[in-house]
């Protein structure tokens, strides 16, 4: 799977999951959307940087940014992602997508010959 995202922590979340864990294709696909969320929040972050947090409404009324509720939702979906994605934390060895093929041909030869 082809990736290029533009933020530094996309391109380690990425890297890093990818070098750990075997995932199935629908996973790299999940995580793949997590680290394009990731991407927009660095954009929005960065249009953000200095701009009042406040704009005018249509009736001239102070209403939030109307960016805001965009990085609020890039927020959400990379939240989404990653708990679709069920990875451990760090020590920890629970997790359906944290499996590595190793582990899993274990239980499934473990499973077979009743062991």
């Amino acid at each position: 799977m082809r990736t290029s995202f533009t933020s530094a922590e996309a391109r380690k979340l990425w890297r890093e999951t990818m070098r750990r864990y075997e995932l199935m294709v629908h996973e790299k696909l999940i995580l793949r959307g997590a680290c394009v969320s990731l991407d927009r929040i660095a954009l929005l972050e960065e249009a953000l940087k200095g701009a009042d947090l406040t704009a005018r409404g249509s009736m001239g009324q102070d209403v939030a940014h109307p960016l805001l509720a965009e990085l609020r939702a890039q927020q959400a979906a990379f939240d989404r992602a990653v708990k679709q994605l069920d990875l451990p934390e760090e020590g920890e060895t629970v997790g359906r997508a944290a499996r590595s093929r190793s582990v899993s041909a274990r239980d499934a030869a473990n499973a077979r010959w009743n062991m």
